[in-house]
């Protein structure tokens, strides 16, 4: 009998042998994660959804945190990783200690190129964050390649993801110009942005290599906003052109995020 016993809980624990477009969640203390992967088109792009589930009370990062934080790490085998999407961030924690990320549950949707036409699997890095900050690793895998079409939970779970990202910039929403401080640590981005409703929130985010800070609160310049926003780290050999410095802005229920010219 009790062969029989572990014979059946062997078999509860092994790997489903039919492939899974949706990852098993991970589970943290702070929360939990999956990927979700939609079956690639005949060029080989396909796309993904890494989702975090968070637990009351936590928090997790922006692609630039704000100095203080973890930002997202996701590194893909299976496919080629070509961008990530990152809904508008908060401002969060106290004057103390602020940094920028999310205080609910966050969709990052996920364009894949060079699918292999197999498993893709995301190596993730993110920190997730209450009194204390838990960072947390793992690996998930996603198998679409035996589907002929995503599933509609699937794909109504990406439609609903990306529906929530910035939008382009727009006549009367987009950015000016940026520009440089002569010592280097602030910028001052000016932009245009709705003028009914709350002052508008401003989040900077460039490559790897630049870190900005939260910035100070957006005011009215003539026809425009403008607002200081810290440089945390800029590397000696500052390329400007190359920088890929990019202005995402709140304004009441409507997000846009642009390249930001540099003056």
């Amino acid at each position: 009998m009790k062969h029989v016993k572990a014979a059946a809980l062997a078999l509860l624990l092994l790997p489903s042998a039919a492939p899974a477009a949706t990852s098993g969640w991970v589970e943290t203390p702070g929360g939990s994660v999956r990927l979700i992967a939609l079956p690639a088109d005949a060029g080989g792009t396909a796309s993904a959804l890494l989702d975090i589930r968070l637990n009351e009370g936590w928090k997790t990062y922006w692609r630039d945190p704000g100095g203080s934080g973890i930002p997202p790490s996701i590194a893909i085998s299976g496919a080629t990783l070509d961008t990530i999407g990152f809904p508008a961030p908060q401002r969060l924690g106290g004057d103390d200690g602020h940094y920028i990320g999310y205080n609910a549950p966050v969709q990052f949707p996920l364009t894949l190129e060079k699918a292999k036409g197999g498993p893709v699997t995301a190596a993730i890095f993110l920190g997730m964050c209450k009194d204390i900050c838990i960072p947390v690793q793992a690996e998930l895998t996603a198998d679409a390649s035996g589907e002929a079409f995503a599933s509609p939970l699937e794909q109504a779970a990406l439609t609903d993801a990306e529906a929530k990202l910035p939008q382009a910039a727009t006549e009367g929403f987009r950015p000016l110009s940026g520009h440089f401080a002569a010592d280097g640590k602030s910028i001052a981005v000016r932009f245009e942005a709705p003028e009914d409703g709350p002052v508008p929130e401003v989040f900077v985010s460039g490559d790897s290599a630049l870190e900005f800070g939260a910035s100070a609160p957006a005011r009215r310049e003539g026809d425009a906003f403008v607002a200081d926003v810290p440089v945390l780290h800029m590397p000696k050999a500052f390329d400007a052109a190359k920088a890929g410095i990019r202005l995402t802005v709140r304004a009441g229920t409507r997000t846009m995020e642009a390249p930001l010219p540099l003056d």
